[in-house]
This record gives C-alpha cells, structure tokens and sequence, in this order.
C-alpha cells in the first residue's frame, strides 16, 4: 500500500508540474508575441515618423515648382506660355524627382507626376500657342499631383492619429 501511496504521489506531482510547464509554456508564448507585435508597432511608427520628416523636407521643392502652373500664374504669363517655358517645369521636375524624393512617393502620387509629366510636354495645338483644353488639362494634372502629395502627408498623420487612439 506503502508503495502504490508513493507511485500515487509522484505521478500527481509529475501532472502537476506538466500541467505548470504546459501554463508556463503557454504564457511565455503569448508574452513573446506580444513583445513582438509591440516591437513591430514600434518600428513601423519609427519608420513612418523618418518617412513624414522626409516628405516634409521634400514636397515642398515640388509644390515650388508646380506654382508656375496655377491658374493664375498661367494668366500672369499668358503671353510666355511657350512649350520652353512648360519643358523648363518638367525638366525642374524630372530632376526632383531623381532625388530621394523618388523613394518616398506614394504610387498614387507617382503616377500623377508621370501624367503632369506627360502634359506639359505635349505640343502646342495651335501654332506655337497653348489650347484652352490643353492649360485646363496642364492645371488638373497639376491640381491631381498636389493633392497626392498632400494626401502622402495627410495619411500619415492619419496613421499617427490613429495610434495614439489605440
């Protein structure tokens, strides 16, 4: 009896330490992936902060050189809106965009930049002289790559918002 007593006793001492080590072991897990998930937050919000002060240092090169091509400006220089003056802001912005500012454009706002690309060097219509249609699509290309840029910047300070929320 002495002996069944003893096997008794370290058989339920043997399932309670498993049962200890399965609860240890479930519980290290979830804290690990926790640990992890919370680093990986961490991180992303790093790197979307570097990114923010990055398009911050950018964009605005881009805005400066898109000006030329308000409505306003455009009347300003109704009578200089050659194709050379158009070329100049799309050589202006072909060589902003081989900077960094290539790696930090959303795809939304790089395809607006190849289709204001894409306007301002079409030709002229009518001998030497822009077309109503022509400026008013040169303006909408340029209206539709501000308004990604600004919509880069405004996501994430979205994503910010929303973080902190959480």
């Amino acid at each position: 009896m002495e002996l069944f007593t003893g096997v008794l006793s370290a058989v339920i001492a043997a399932i309670v330490s498993l049962i200890i080590a399965l609860i240890s072991f479930v519980t290290n897990k979830n804290t690990l992936r926790s640990e992890r998930e919370k680093f990986e937050r961490e991180l992303q919000r790093s790197m979307t902060s570097k990114l923010y002060d990055l398009r911050l240092e950018m964009y605005p090169e881009a805005i400066a050189i898109t000006d030329g091509l308000r409505k306003s400006q455009m009347a300003a220089q109704q009578a200089h809106l050659s194709e050379t003056y158009f070329k100049d802001i799309a050589k202006k912005l072909d060589e902003w965009h081989s900077t960094k500012a290539f790696l930090l454009l959303s795809r939304s706002a790089v395809d607006t930049l190849y289709t204001l690309r894409r306007v301002l060097r079409e030709k002229p219509e009518m001998e030497g002289q822009y077309s109503k249609e022509q400026l008013e699509k040169i303006w909408k290309a340029k209206g539709a790559f501000r308004s990604a840029l600004r919509s880069d910047i405004q996501f994430l300070y979205e994503e910010e918002t929303e973080s902190r929320d959480d």
